[in-house]
């Protein structure tokens, strides 16, 4: 057992830390020279001042990207609306609008031969004057396409300060051990703002924001654990990865945006332009070189400069105080539930003080892995150990759950397959992260909860018509009473309401001004001919027949259909569109066939290596790959099953990329989608990274039947649209 918060470092950390009111007051001459501020940076520093310290979320800067001193406008969301709240995508459409101004302004001035200040007027003379009589027309047009709007951060930075405290004594003595500079724990405030659940939509994850890939070099990443989402865990694998930069790069700057960039990618900008790191943002170009890589050192200095200069921009703040805890390592397989019955503790406690632990784990479907670092408050009354010997050896396991899969046939339902393996509905559906119970769909993968049984007899699924295409939905009309409950079904809604925008769009082969209604029962009455025009055919359940009341209607609808009808009055019920099944449910993956899979996002030789339990070079050497070849997105890889069967290899390999989706669609929602059409030099990289930021996995289940590995210039694919659940909890890129 471990007293891990000490309150008197945790003062003299603060002292170090924040007393200091200016950065020469803080940093030593020898801190200066680790971490040197070019004159070609200070714009860019200054810059990132103004966002951490003095711009407001709800204010956001038109600037420059490259030229970061280039303030166009600082546009205040609240007085654009008149104070009314209204959607982030309808802000950042009206942001859009703004930049497209300007961009029109850059580009007139571009056009004329002279610029005579004195003959402008507004936001011409005003942009002119921005760039100084020496602007050449190629400079305006450049300027023309790097327009970029950056929200204010205000706010966040300040909550930030304040639960940096939990931390930041422990951190200190991590730091110190590893032999790391003390300045580097400002990167937080960049990273995640000091907050441990922090959720990229690119999947980074913690405190210091790691990726999965770059993650589990360093810490346990699984389908039962994540401990990038452990801020002591996190901050001793943040330390080591910014010291082995160091080792290689020669240079803290360096070190500091490998951290972004990554290892490889700096060795290359050093052999260009050494260490300077000056150099490196003003003038190394590369691909994935972009605005947050170039930017990273500039934020980091600003940041650091912000939190030791705190006063200056927030007033006094009380930090929050470091907590105390016992630490004991599990030596057995067992579930929270049974922890729980023995513990003085509530489920959030525990959930706070153990935040590697993911939901399986946390929902008692899976057990806590033997040998984890379990914590619990230090307070008398827990004695953890004594606790955990009270424990019935019968509750104690050797291994953890190994969970059973069903792969979902035409016709049938969740109610039925609950049924069949004797667990609750509302356990298989948490389970499978199934929000509604009637978007499944044939081929789609489940896994079965803890606690479910094989069934006994083994009988086949009720068959339907066969689908015209592998998603249709499953039949989801056997329910019974108590499992309609569950469902919780809205029960009322009127024919005659206008339909949602959102769904026109979203709805494939709609045409304009066609609409849909939801099928949920409602007294009969007649249809008139308002809504006969107003209802028309899109797609696809063969289920036809002449109506003339709602109630005919409701005989063949399921709870959440839509209804739809053509001018001759035939009507078909069809499910909701492609959507609404998508961000509900997670992809499938095909078992090896004949010794083969296909490489899929997400995945490196590495991960194959783990699932197959071999070493990297045998995948190689099977494979006939050269050490430095990558795999590639598509690619049929050979596997070896020296070790696993290639049942235990497929279960691994869902595991890994349910877990993935699952940490997704916690943290964000995908609310519609939108065209785009393909342009020269577009690669599914920057569509991706730079273009919309959501992860190559979730673009390619929207575009089913579409190879992003080969775009063509003029092709459409359908983006969807993501947005934050809990915008407090989740950083953004």
């Amino acid at each position: 057992m471990t007293r891990c918060w000490n309150p008197i470092l945790s003062l003299f950390l603060a002292f170090i830390l924040f007393a200091a009111e200016t950065v020469s007051a803080q940093v030593t001459t020898a801190s200066r020279d680790a971490f040197p501020l070019p004159e070609v940076l200070k714009p860019n520093v200054e810059f990132w001042k103004n966002v951490y310290a003095r711009y407001s979320e709800r204010e956001v800067v038109i600037h420059d990207s490259r030229e970061l001193h280039l303030v166009y406008e600082v546009v205040h969301l609240d007085s654009l609306f008149r104070g009314a709240r209204v959607s982030s995508r309808l802000e950042w459409k009206k942001v859009d609008q703004i930049k497209k101004h300007y961009k029109t302004i850059l580009l007139r001035l571009a056009r004329m031969r002279k610029i005579n200040l004195a003959s402008l007027r507004g936001d011409e003379r005003r942009v002119a004057a921005l760039f100084g009589p020496a602007t050449t027309p190629k400079q305006f047009r450049d300027a023309a396409k790097r327009l970029r709007g950056q929200s204010g951060l205000r706010e966040r930075f300040r909550i930030g300060l304040i639960r940096s405290g939990l931390y930041l004594s422990r951190m200190r003595e991590i730091f110190e051990s590893e032999g790391v500079p003390l300045e580097l724990l400002m990167l937080p405030h960049v990273e995640s703002s000091f907050n441990y659940r922090a959720y990229s939509k690119l999947g980074a994850a913690g405190l210091w924001q790691f990726t999965r890939s770059t993650g589990r070099q360093y810490m346990k990443i699984n389908y039962n654990v994540d401990q990038r989402l452990d801020p002591l865990i996190a901050t001793r694998s943040a330390a080591r990865l910014l010291k082995k930069n160091y080792e290689t790069l020669g240079a803290w700057p360096l070190a500091i945006t490998a951290y972004n960039h990554g290892r490889g990618g700096m060795k290359r900008a050093k052999r260009k332009f050494g260490k300077d790191i000056g150099k490196i943002v003003r003038y190394y170009s590369s691909r994935t070189f972009g605005f947050a890589s170039r930017n990273f050192y500039s934020e980091f200095l600003a940041a650091f400069n912000v939190a030791t200069n705190y006063r200056k921009h927030f007033g006094e703040l009380t930090f929050q105080q470091p907590t105390e805890f016992e630490e004991f390592t599990i030596p057995d397989y067992v579930t929270v539930k049974t922890l729980l019955s023995k513990l003085d503790l509530s489920h959030e406690e525990f959930k706070s003080y153990n935040p590697a632990l993911r939901n399986p784990v946390l929902q008692s479907r899976r057990r806590i892995p033997r040998h984890f670092p379990l914590r619990v408050p230090k307070r008398e009354g827990i004695d953890i150990a004594s606790m955990y010997a009270g424990i019935s050896s019968a509750q104690k396991y050797g291994k953890q759950v190994t969970p059973e899969w069903h792969k979902i046939r035409t016709g049938e339902n969740l109610s039925q397959i609950a049924r069949r393996y004797r667990v609750r509905l509302s356990e298989l559906m948490a389970a499978n992260n199934i929000r509604n119970a009637h978007r499944i769909y044939a081929g789609q993968n489940l896994q079965i909860p803890y606690g479910g049984r094989t069934p006994r007899v083994r009988t086949l699924a009720r068959t339907v018509t066969p689908p015209a295409k592998e998603t249709t939905l499953a039949d989801a009309s056997d329910l019974t009473p108590s499992d309609k409950t569950v469902l919780d079904v809205p029960r009322t809604v009127r024919l005659d309401e206008p339909v949602p925008e959102a769904r026109k769009t979203a709805t494939p082969g709609a045409s304009e001004g066609v609409g849909y209604i939801s099928a949920r029962p409602q007294a009969s009455r007649p249809l008139d001919a308002v809504q006969r025009q107003n209802l028309k055919m899109v797609a696809v359940r063969e289920l036809e027949a002449k109506i003339e009341t709602v109630d005919e209607i409701m005989a063949m609808a399921l709870p959440g259909d839509y209804v739809e009808m053509t001018r001759d009055m035939t009507v078909r019920v069809v499910a909701a569109p492609k959507i609404e099944m998508m961000h509900e449910s997670f992809r499938d993956l095909d078992m090896p066939q004949n010794g083969q899979v296909m490489v899929e996002p997400d995945e490196t030789l590495g991960h194959f290596a783990d699932w197959l339990g071999i070493q990297t070079y045998k995948l190689r050497r099977v494979n006939r790959m050269a050490y430095t070849t990558p795999i590639r997105i598509g690619q049929r890889l050979w596997l070896s099953f020296e070790n696993v069967t290639p049942e235990e290899f497929h279960r691994r390999r869902v595991e890994y990329h349910q877990g993935i989706e699952e940490d997704f669609y916690r943290n964000f929602r995908v609310q519609g989608e939108m065209a785009y059409t393909i342009r020269t030099g577009d690669s599914i990289w920057y569509i991706c990274n730079r273009n919309f930021e959501i992860p190559h996995w979730l673009l390619k289940k929207h575009n089913p039947d579409r190879d992003l590995g080969r775009l063509i210039a003029g092709q459409e694919i359908t983006i969807p649209l993501v947005e934050a659940r809990f915008p407090d909890d989740v950083l953004n890129n």
